[in-house]
């Protein structure tokens, strides 16, 4: 592999890839974790508000040196000169410091943002784990970075690069992509979960959860859909895919079935449209069991071509086919969160290029939903919380109906009621508007519209 031959370069020339990392949670801690193991790159800096999370990761790193401690971004800088392992609470002072690349991977849409425009204003390379930022305003960030001469791409091992990457695969071939998506566990009485059950549902001690150091309303978000919802609208924002409809089918799918299901209505599918994100739930039917030979943790795209010696050839070489041969799923049952994620990385830092990076303008957006019935005053929590949910619909429905985007919802204060599966719209909540998540996607809105109002000018 040519990055391969890069980062042996880069290691023997003693000058390796200088990280950041934002957030050293779960996933941030497998990150580092990864790095450690590698030549040519180090793990250079941790940024976090838990001096257990830092420490936590950068032993993962296998990292024998005493950790530094400091928020003066001067010390910060020379730790990173010095190679010395260092710790700060502070963005500023980690996005500062020498490095070549940030990872943020807080899982906070917030503190997301900020980190990404820190990294920009600095001239550093920005990974972004935190999809929940991207589906609000990634347009706005990637645009941001290429003016500034950085690259901004979304994290490899996560579910929306690893489906774009046989999205990537198919196109370059020349097929057809009829959908894509993502595996999911959902059962009917997940809808409306609550972060307290969340682990009690994953069947997760307390032994793995503190050791791990997991979040329950991050997990909640995956078993209430709101993560599937936002990681399919970072899909379709990097691909052009757009939903089906809003929250897409989401059917009972095993790998077999996905050529059948993910098909158009006139083959005796599912779908309106070719061109789609959808999900397919490895739970069965009835919603009480798992379905064998199921995708739950994989990705897939459904590909259609007119060549018949090709069709014939791929479900020759043992890819799931429609029963007509139109259709074939090419498939990976699983996906590396956090193993796969120096791709991106390096991809970034040595060719320059994304793994995968937003459109302008955005084609998809996740809009809040209410789980229960909500009266004013009520403040809401966002995904993963007691509250509300998310749900994948058009971007240019959610601009045109005033949608409350779901990350935007943390900290809402209801102004208006709403009935169980409503959604919330920005006039029926009070939102804080000096955020920099608020700030950002106003910003957003602002240039779409202006870019909308031109091209009908134009027209």
């Amino acid at each position: 592999m040519y990055l391969n031959k890069l980062l042996s370069e880069r290691a023997a020339s003693k000058r390796p890839v200088l990280v950041g990392l934002v957030g050293a949670g779960r996933f941030g801690t497998t990150v580092a974790a990864q790095l450690g193991q590698m030549t040519g790159i180090r793990l250079a800096a941790i940024c976090d508000l838990r001096e257990i999370n830092a420490r936590a990761a950068l032993e993962a790193t296998g990292a024998d040196q005493a950790v530094l401690v400091s928020d003066d971004p001067a010390t910060v800088a020379q730790a990173v000169e010095d190679s010395r392992p260092v710790w700060t609470t502070q963005i500023d002072a980690l996005a500062q410091s020498p490095l070549e690349v940030v990872v943020e991977a807080t899982g906070n849409a917030s503190v997301a943002v900020r980190t990404a425009l820190a990294a920009i204003e600095n001239r550093k390379h920005i990974v972004m784990v935190t999809v929940e930022a991207d589906v609000t305003a990634g347009s706005l960030l990637n645009r941001k970075a290429q003016e500034a001469g950085v690259v901004y791409t979304l994290a490899d091992g996560d579910q929306p690069i690893s489906t774009k990457r046989l999205v990537d695969w198919a196109r370059c071939l020349g097929y057809r992509i009829v959908a894509a998506g993502r595996g999911t566990v959902y059962h009917p009485t997940d809808w409306d979960g609550r972060p307290e059950d969340a682990f009690a549902r994953y069947g997760y001690d307390d032994d793995m959860v503190e050791r791990r150091r997991l979040n329950a309303q991050m997990y909640n978000s995956f078993r209430d859909g709101s993560k599937a919802q936002i990681e399919m609208t970072a899909l379709a924002n990097m691909t052009g895919l757009v939903p089906d409809r809003r929250g897409m089918h989401e059917p009972s799918a095993r790998i077999d079935d996905l050529a059948r299901l993910f098909t158009l209505e006139e083959d005796g599918g599912l779908l309106s449209q070719a061109g789609v994100v959808d999900l397919a739930n490895a739970v069965s039917p009835d919603g009480k069991t798992l379905l064998p030979d199921n995708i739950a943790t994989g990705v897939w795209v459904i590909i259609s071509t007119e060549r018949p010696l090709l069709q014939e050839d791929l479900g020759f070489y043992h890819l799931p086919v429609s029963i007509n041969g139109k259709y074939a799923a090419y498939y990976r049952n699983y996906h590396l969160c956090g193993i796969e994620t120096p791709m991106s990385i390096l991809e970034a830092v040595l060719l320059r290029t994304p793994t995968g990076s937003p459109a302008w303008p955005p084609v998809a957006d996740v809009v809040t939903i209410a789980k229960h019935r909500l009266e004013p005053g009520d403040v809401l929590d966002g995904s993963g919380g007691a509250t509300v949910r998310g749900m994948i619909d058009r971007h240019e429905v959610s601009m045109k109906e005033g949608l409350l985007p779901l990350s935007m919802s943390t900290g809402a204060r209801m102004t208006k009621p709403a009935d169980a599966g409503q959604p919330i719209t920005y006039d029926m909540v009070e939102i804080d508007e000096r955020s920099p998540l608020t700030q950002l996607r106003r910003e957003q809105e602002g240039k779409i519209r202006q870019m909308n109002k031109v091209d009908q000018e134009v027209a």
